[in-house]
């Protein structure tokens, strides 16, 4: 007796399925079930159906019985594997997923999901063993590779493993994977592991120089993940960083001494990279500041559409100290294959901005501060970036707020269906990017002041082909004028810089629609105390802000030992020049306790719902057990006074509008 429907059947079964008509997907299959009693793939499909629609119990039974028909049928263990963690019966999980990869070893899927399992539980070291086995299967899956990205966040390696290597160089060649600067640290970390790398760093830093010059440029040039660094995100590290200074100089005024010109451009071609991405942040000599002035002489002079290959190390050696696209002779390296990616960054993308700025849809703006800060950004848009973290499949609303067990009244959210979402400050667009990929069937409207900040963010926008977005240059005081109300709004880090916090709030609170959810992301004013008395040492030295200047009092900081001065070197915003000078020097800076912000969205009747950092939340979670007590503001106010560096990033949190 055949135990199967006939092929035909099952494709048609399929496509009901993918349709998402499980009521009437439920009827066909129970019916079918009279003729065959044991098909598995009925089993399996009635399985994955009630597991859509939430029938857990029911599920759990559908695949249990598969079992009892065939014990070694791999993905009943799988799905059972998915229920168990969707009901929180997490060992029942482990057990069931362990079973599957027993039965099927190549189940790569399952050993991500214990990832996951692990990963919430705050086992990271099994969490990162689970996700390297998943893309030892299947490099690949994508889904993995980021997860395993997240979980080194905060992580800290205890030894060098090839496989380990070979999978964060994997992670860093994805560009919608992760944001670098998520895990730097780590990785600078782990580069530390290395006795070698150690050794040169502190030979640079003793001033032993062990190595010889083109000996320290084929060391570097062999350090994989610090290769693939310098491309993508500012080094955080002062250590690494005198190093590259030390290499950028030596190379530059020993030129015409260097034996492998190939080499020493590849390395330079790197560091230039590195210094267009922290904004030439490091300070330059009289004596490199006359070399730099030779070279361009020689190249404005010599420099042909034909001979470009002849002065590849003299070009690197500009590049890592001025961008490429200021001078008129860049038109005749364009097509320099060998600087290719350097040629990209530094002419082909600022030309592309440039083209994109002047079609841009811009609002006049009146407001005397809004006016300051768009100078500012205009100066130095913020954050400059290469890789970033979107999503790769987008959630209904209601699932993704209940991921970040935010509580939400989710009568009033369940149905949304074509979603409209505000960015309110979106800078260089690093932020609303990433909220174009989160919600299923939305549109983004994104605005900023500096028309600099958004021209890079449309340009990223193309080049990772998101469209459902658009940007405009305004103020968030003029928000009423696009005459729109939107279903969520996002706004971080940019209340903080207006002139009246409230006014900013109340004007994003006007054009959310009723029952619409906010996330605001404000400075703490305790996180932020040893930025508050370096801001007061700035005002009393009457510091103007120009490039000088900063890198000035960047180098003082760097050479100094005194406490709030560690602690700024701890910060990533140190090692570029736009965030050095949003982290200390801003025109504008307010800076928030929990009962001031409690005010606030009560004065407004919003309902807070949650802060969004998981791990934040699993810390606090660690001394409060109720789960009340997640959105108890009071308790949040007294957890942030015992660890007065929590919210060193920023409160982040959701409110919903009655």
């Amino acid at each position: 007796m055949n135990n199967e429907p006939e092929l035909k059947v099952r494709n048609e079964l399929i496509n009901i399925y993918n349709s998402n008509n499980f009521n009437n997907l439920i009827k066909k299959i129970n019916n079918l079930k009279e003729y065959f009693p044991k098909s598995i793939f009925l089993l399996n499909l009635l399985g994955n159906t009630n597991n859509q629609i939430g029938n857990f119990s029911e599920a759990i039974i559908n695949f249990k019985k598969i079992l009892e028909i065939n014990q070694n049928f791999a993905d009943s263990h799988y799905n059972l594997g998915i229920v168990y963690k969707k009901i929180n019966k997490i060992e029942n999980a482990i057990d069931h997923y362990k079973k599957c990869l027993v039965i099927n070893p190549l189940k790569f899927e399952a050993y991500n999901n214990l990832g996951n399992i692990y990963k919430d539980k705050n086992e990271k070291e099994l969490a990162i063993k689970n996700y390297l086995h998943c893309l030892e299967i299947n490099p690949n899956y994508l889904i993995a590779l980021q997860n395993f990205g997240v979980c080194l966040q905060n992580f800290k390696f205890s030894k060098h493993s090839n496989i380990l290597e070979k999978h964060i160089i994997n992670l860093l060649e994805h560009d919608k994977i992760l944001r670098p600067i998520d895990i730097i640290n780590p990785l600078i970390n782990y580069l530390y592991l290395d006795d070698k790398f150690h050794l040169i760093i502190k030979n640079l830093k003793d001033n032993k120089h062990v190595y010889s010059l083109e000996q320290l440029i084929d060391k570097f040039l062999n350090i994989k993940i610090l290769i693939k660094l310098l491309k993508i995100v500012p080094i955080t590290d002062i250590q690494i960083e005198n190093a590259l200074r030390y290499l950028r100089t030596n190379i530059l005024l020993n030129i015409s001494l260097i034996k492998n010109k190939k080499k020493a451009s590849q390395l330079m071609s790197l560091i230039a990279t590195q210094c267009f991405l922290n904004e030439y942040l490091y300070p330059k000599t009289n004596e490199e500041e006359e070399s730099i002035n030779k070279l361009e002489e020689i190249i404005s002079n010599e420099l042909t559409n034909k001979n470009s290959n002849e002065f590849l190390l003299e070009i690197t050696c500009i590049a890592a100290y001025k961008p490429l696209h200021i001078y008129k002779w860049a038109a005749n390296i364009s097509n320099v294959k060998e600087i290719s990616i350097l040629i990209k960054l530094q002419i082909l993308e600022p030309q592309k901005e440039k083209d994109i700025r002047k079609k841009l849809e811009s609002k006049v703006i009146k407001n005397v501060i809004s006016l300051k800060v768009k100078d500012q950004y205009e100066d130095n848009p913020y954050p400059r970036y290469q890789n970033i973290a979107l999503k790769q499949n987008k959630d209904k609303p209601i699932d993704f707020f209940n991921k970040l067990d935010l509580r939400v009244n989710n009568d009033k959210v369940i149905n949304w269906k074509n979603i409209d979402v505000l960015v309110a400050g979106c800078g260089t667009g690093q932020h609303a990017l990433t909220t174009a990929t989160k919600f299923q069937n939305s549109f983004i409207t994104a605005i900023d002041l500096s028309a600099n900040s958004l021209s890079y963010a449309k340009r990223k926008a193309e080049e990772l082909e998101i469209k459902n977005i658009e940007f405009v240059q305004m103020d968030i005081l003029d928000i009423e004028k696009i005459g729109q109300n939107y279903d969520i709004i996002e706004s971080v880090g940019v209340l903080h810089h207006m002139e009246n916090p409230y006014n900013g709030l109340e004007k994003l609170y006007n054009v959310l629609n009723k029952h619409g959810l906010i996330m605001i992301g404000l400075y703490s004013k305790i996180a932020r105390q040893h930025i508050e008395r370096i801001r007061l040492d700035i005002k009393k030295l009457k510091i103007k802000i120009n490039e000088i200047n900063l890198k000035n009092f960047r180098e003082k900081i760097i050479l100094s030992n005194e406490s709030d001065y560690e602690l700024i070197k701890k910060s990533p915003d140190f090692y570029s020049l736009s965030n050095f000078r949003d982290l200390l020097f801003h025109i504008q800076e307010y800076r928030f306790t929990i009962p001031e912000i409690s005010k606030y969205i009560n004065k407004l009747n919003l309902k807070f719902c949650g802060f969004e950092n998981k791990e934040l939340l699993n810390l606090f979670r660690a001394t409060h057990n109720d789960v009340n007590d997640l959105y108890n503001l009071k308790l949040w106010d007294k957890f942030e006074a015992n660890n007065p560096r929590i919210f060193a990033g920023m409160y982040q949190f959701w409110c919903q509008k009655n």
